[in-house]
């Protein structure tokens, strides 16, 4: 029963997920909507001529070379749709990774782009995305700070219809570095 009922609550998310992600003469509302649960699969589609397909966003790894605070970061990863709304894919726990310098967080083993001799915890899992061809959206990496939170990167991506690699570090001279991999599939 509760199977089913998370079933539903994924397939109810989705669907409410395409309306708001619908274009703007469709669009059903303007405020952020959070991911519900972990594992959850969200659609992110856009009208395009490109041709059809579901795709997946697969996030490989995440790897702090130096951080933002001192001895360790507190690290989320989301990501903002074209239209403003915005879904924590990674903690699905609801808060953020302790990290420290040289760790690589492994997402998908299959899509990791670690450095050699990095600590390479398992992240655990993150919550799915399926693309249409030519959504868009941007992959932020966020650290938790009291005052008020960090982007720490900041990735845009316009889904191509096709497999599509993502590999992005964070700009020089911020007083801190980190790169995410990730693919489209």
């Amino acid at each position: 029963m509760s199977t089913f009922l998370s079933r539903i609550t994924a397939t109810a998310a989705a669907l409410t997920l395409a309306a708001v992600l619908a274009p703007p003469a469709h669009a059903a509302s303007p405020e952020p909507v959070p991911v519900p649960d972990a594992g959850s699969q969200k659609i992110i589609s856009e009208n395009s001529g490109l041709a059809p397909g579901p795709l997946k966003l697969v996030l490989g790894s995440l790897q702090a070379y130096d951080l933002e605070e001192s001895g360790q970061d507190e690290v989320r990863i989301e990501v903002k749709a074209d239209g403003g709304e915005w879904y924590k894919m990674w903690p699905t726990n609801g808060t953020e990774a302790n990290t420290k310098v040289n760790t690589c967080w492994v997402l998908t083993s299959t899509a990791a782009g670690c450095s050699p001799g990095s600590a390479q915890p398992s992240a655990g899992p993150y919550v799915h995305l399926t693309l249409a061809p030519g959504a868009r959206f941007t992959i932020e990496v966020w650290e938790d700070d009291v005052i008020g939170d960090d982007l720490l990167l900041s990735i845009p991506v316009t889904v191509m219809g096709g497999t599509q690699i993502i590999d992005a570090s964070s700009t020089p001279g911020k007083g801190f570095r980190y790169r995410l991999v990730a693919r489209i599939e």
